[in-house]
């Protein structure tokens, strides 16, 4: 099955829970829903290699060229590189579970959704062990492997990017569910991974690899149905709480 066979016309409804018996809501058509798998995943790893022979020179020049924006707008400019991390994502799905009819459902399958991709995102990080761009003053970088990928912290935890996934992951479960504002949603997950490259907390090719992981994950979490398949293994009085409002 194929993402563009799970997709639904414009009204956005979900599968008919007497037809299944699980709650599943349909995959939103996507402007990537015809394109073949191995395409969707071949577009952003070679962006990514070809990131890994520019990142040195991006690096150098954001080194000595740091973001500085004064007044009221560089704090607005620091918010918004919080979008998608703990704090936004909780108010996020907080607000789609009091506003939306079925925001109850949709808010556990967007928690398990973005959990997935966080989980993922930093087990990859300390299995690379990846120098941050302020580790090497020259803008070089090196994977340390394991050892100092779980044993030195965040300065060796850089690929991939856990704010660009976070961001790429809120903006993939929020467009799944809310399709008409997917370019606001990836707009704001798109300017986070730039401030982390301006900012010299990542290289390009973590940025490209943690959103890539983020969507791929979040997509593969909804599609095959882990948030349904735990709702319908809840209590019956469980379910009922989720159960869309009148």
């Amino acid at each position: 099955m194929t993402i563009q066979d799970d997709a639904v016309n414009a009204s956005g409804k979900p599968h008919s829970e007497k037809e299944s018996g699980v709650w599943h809501p349909k995959a939103p058509v996507q402007f990537d829903s015809s394109w073949p798998r191995w395409i969707k995943l071949a577009i952003p790893l070679t962006l990514m290699v070809l990131a890994f022979f520019v990142d040195s020179r991006i690096t150098a020049w954001t080194l000595h060229h740091p973001l500085t924006i004064k007044s009221d707008v560089g704090l607005e400019v620091i918010m918004l590189g919080q979008w998608g991390q703990w704090t936004c994502s909780i108010l996020v799905i907080l607000a789609v579970a009091l506003i939306d009819r079925d925001g109850k459902r949709k808010a556990l399958a967007m928690t398990v959704a973005l959990l997935s991709a966080v989980i993922a995102c930093y087990i990859l990080k300390g299995l690379f062990g990846r120098t941050r761009p302020w580790v090497l003053a020259t803008g070089q970088w090196h994977f340390m492997g394991p050892a100092y990928g779980f044993g030195h912290g965040a300065s060796y935890q850089s690929f991939p990017s856990a704010h660009a996934s976070g961001a790429f992951a809120l903006a993939a479960a929020l467009c799944w569910f809310y399709p008409n504002a997917r370019a606001l949603f990836y707009g704001l997950a798109l300017q986070v991974a730039v401030q982390r490259v301006l900012r010299n907390a990542h290289f390009c090719s973590d940025v490209i690899a943690g959103s890539t992981l983020a969507v791929v994950v979040v997509r593969s979490v909804l599609l095959w149905n882990w948030p349904g398949k735990l709702l319908a293994k809840m209590p019956p009085s469980l379910q009922a709480w989720y159960a869309p409002t009148a």
